[in-house]
Formats: C-alpha cells, structure tokens, sequence
C-alpha cells in the first residue's frame, strides 16, 4: 500500500498516493486527531469525548465515538485503529503524520548548525496550511493541543528569523514574520524581528512605521508602552551607522 499521510496543521485530513480519503463529518475528524496525538498509544474513550465535545457531552457520546472509530476503520483501510483494554489505538509512522513531523523538526534544528538549522526550520513551517485541526471547534483536549502547536509554531519563526539574520539573510526572514506578526500584532519579540529584517534589506521606513504602529497598538488595546527589546531596537534604527 502506499504512504499514507496525515494532515493536523490546518484542516484534519488523510490521503494515500495522492488520494484524498473521505474521513467525512467535523466529529469524526477530531476522533482522529486525538488518536494522531497520541500516536500508537491506547486513548481511552473518555479522552475522545473529551476532543468531540465543547462543555457537557450529550448521553449517547460513548455509542456516538464508537460510531465514529468504526467508520475511521473502514476509511483507513481496516488496519489502522485498533481496539484496546483501554480503549482504541491508531498505529502509524509518526513521519506519517504533519504534527509529529513538524515536532521532529523543530527538535533536530535544535542540534544544527545555523544554515542547515534554517532549512530544518523552514521545512518544518512548510508544513503548516492553516490552523491546527481547521480551527476553533473541537472539545478541550484539542483546543489546548491546538494552543501549544501555535506557540511551538511562533517560536519555530523566531528561531528560524534569529537564524537567518545571523547568516545575512534578512530577506528570507520577512515573509514569515510579516504573517505571524500580522496575526500577532502585540508579539513584540516578532515585531522586533521583522522590524530588523527590514533595516537590513533596506526598507527603513518601513521599519520605522511598524514601530509606531505597534506603539499605538499597544497603547490603545492594552495600555501599555514597548517593552525593552522593542525599544531598543527603535533606537538602533535611529543609531548612524557605522
């Protein structure tokens, strides 16, 4: 059989050979996400329910999830979940999954050096089509699961802008900044990034406008000035240069 591969970061999907396999409704799909989270490990039912459900699960949730395992079976060729003393098991590659991957990757640059680090990282965004699991939805386990994917996304950004501008490559760094700092305005570690970035590529004015954009912001939504690191880095733009 061909790879199968599994899709987390951004709508919950699945395919094989190209072949997009039909997982059909929403519920369904956050059963298998929480069996992809804890990859090749027994879930038990209450965890399931845990991921389906915003607040108080209705009374048929068991029969429901149950439901939902059978009919993953079927659209994953039968092989795949398993069923468990505990509860149910979905066996897989973790390559095999984009969540697991992009952990992997994150881990690896880790221990890299700063240009195969960058490639790592860029790798591991790449992975990346919208947010974790399609979106708001889902019950809690999936919605703190989502949270931390975000961060662990925000700080692979970082990372991989600290790489880049250390190497001279300021220009590769902009385009991934300017996504995330557009979707996090007050991330004022991001914002300082990205304002750098354009400073060394020459776009000073547009630096400088970030700056004061991300000024009022803070002011006007959380009543609060720039931290230090913003500050500073303002005031070396308004540094000559050497």
């Amino acid at each position: 059989m061909d790879r199968m591969e599994f899709r987390l970061l951004g709508s919950i999907d699945a395919g094989v050979g190209g072949r997009r396999l039909d997982l059909g409704p929403r519920k369904r799909r956050f059963v298998l996400a929480a069996l992809l989270l804890d990859l090749n490990r027994p879930v038990p039912v209450e965890r399931l329910i845990d991921a389906v459900w915003e607040g108080a699960p209705p009374a048929s949730a068991r029969v429901t999830v149950q439901g939902h395992v059978y009919r993953l079976r079927r659209a994953l060729f039968g092989a795949r979940v398993e069923t468990t003393p505990s509860g149910y098991v979905l066996l897989a590659d973790p390559d095999e999954v984009d969540a697991l991957r992009f952990r992997g990757l994150i881990a690896a640059a880790q221990g890299a050096d700063d240009v195969e680090g960058a490639e790592l990282l860029e790798e591991a965004l790449g992975l990346w089509r919208g947010p974790a699991f399609g979106g708001p939805g889902g019950g809690q386990a999936l919605e703190l699961a989502a949270i931390e994917l975000e961060e662990a996304r925000l700080a692979a950004v970082e990372e991989l802008a600290r790489r880049l501008l250390r190497l001279g490559r300021p220009e590769r760094a902009i385009a991934p900044l300017r996504a995330v700092v557009a979707a996090e305005p007050h991330r004022e570690r991001l914002v300082s990034l990205l304002m750098t970035a354009f400073s060394r590529v020459g776009r000073q004015a547009e630096a400088l406008e970030l700056y004061d954009r991300t000024r009022r912001s803070l002011a006007d939504e959380l009543g609060v000035d720039p931290g230090p690191e913003l500050r500073d880095t303002f005031a070396a733009l308004l540094s000559p240069q050497p």
